[in-house]
């Protein structure tokens, strides 16, 4: 059984080339790697203007994603990251593929 994230970025307007350009500069889906159950993830620009981002991600398990979210280098990144943002990110909405 495969878990999967689905996070809904809400970016600043004429942020969103930034926000790719970070999501890639930081590394951000080898981080998620090195915390471990961590499979792949995509980083989704929306083809309309001021629908949120979306980051789809596949992990081994909910505890996989959990330490994701409570790890402290994601808190790191979020630094980097939260400017670019119109509001505040706590975490995305799980599903398990069937």
């Amino acid at each position: 059984m495969t878990i999967v994230s689905v996070l809904r970025l809400n970016v600043r307007e004429g942020a969103g080339d930034e926000l790719a350009r970070l999501y890639d500069e930081l590394e951000v889906f080898e981080h998620s790697r090195r915390s471990g159950g961590f499979r792949s993830g995509r980083l989704l620009r929306p083809l309309r203007e001021g629908d949120p981002y979306l980051v789809i991600a596949e992990w081994d398990r909910a505890e996989d994603y959990q330490a994701w979210l409570d790890n402290p280098v994601r808190a790191e990144l979020g630094m980097h990251l939260g400017p670019l943002l119109a509001d505040d990110v706590a975490g995305g909405e799980l599903f398990e593929e069937v």
